[in-house]
């Protein structure tokens, strides 16, 4: 065996082992399927799940029709009317209950809404790329899926740059 290869393979080792227990919280641009503008800004962050750990996603913002945030956690005001107790859109929790497959280098057997329908779809969350998300909602083999793009913080309001999501768990809002 070349001894010389060794350090080389352990970095290459602990690399891929970093990238897959890199986990994917933090704030992510939805964009508007049909306008491909930004919409909405979604917080993915990790809960408590009886002795599991899972990972939940809320909207913290929207934007308006010029890109603007309008509205945030701190002045939400659009209502989910389709949403059972028609909650704000933002503080709605839009994703739930996904568990990372190790397996499969992905987010899986978790929930995702559309807010717009208040329908809720099987869902699945995985990284081709840094700084961008697949989140595929579905029904068996056909659905449907978006690209999130990770947002800086600071470009974001002062509310929205230091959440603390660590007593957060899943709710349909108000």
């Amino acid at each position: 065996m070349n001894f010389k290869f060794l350090p080389v393979m352990g970095v290459a080792l602990m690399s891929n082992v970093a990238i897959a227990a890199v986990p994917l919280t933090g704030l992510y641009q939805t964009i508007d399927d049909t306008t491909n503008q930004p919409k909405s800004v979604v917080m993915l962050y990790e809960y408590a799940r009886g002795d599991d750990v899972a990972l939940g996603g809320r909207i913290v913002a929207l934007y308006d029709a010029a890109g603007a945030v309008a509205e945030t956690v701190a002045h939400p005001v659009k209502i989910a009317d389709r949403v059972a107790g028609a909650p704000t859109f933002v503080g709605l929790d839009i994703i739930r209950d996904m568990k990372w497959d190790a397996d499969d280098n992905r987010f899986s057997d978790g929930k995702i809404m559309d807010p717009q329908s208040g329908k809720v779809y099987s869902s699945v969350i995985w990284q081709d790329a840094p700084g961008t998300l697949n989140v595929r909602g579905k029904i068996g083999p056909f659905g449907r899926t978006q690209i999130w793009r990770a947002v800086d913080a600071a470009t974001l309001p002062t509310e929205l740059q230091n959440l603390n999501t660590k007593n957060w768990t899943p709710s349909t809002g108000k």
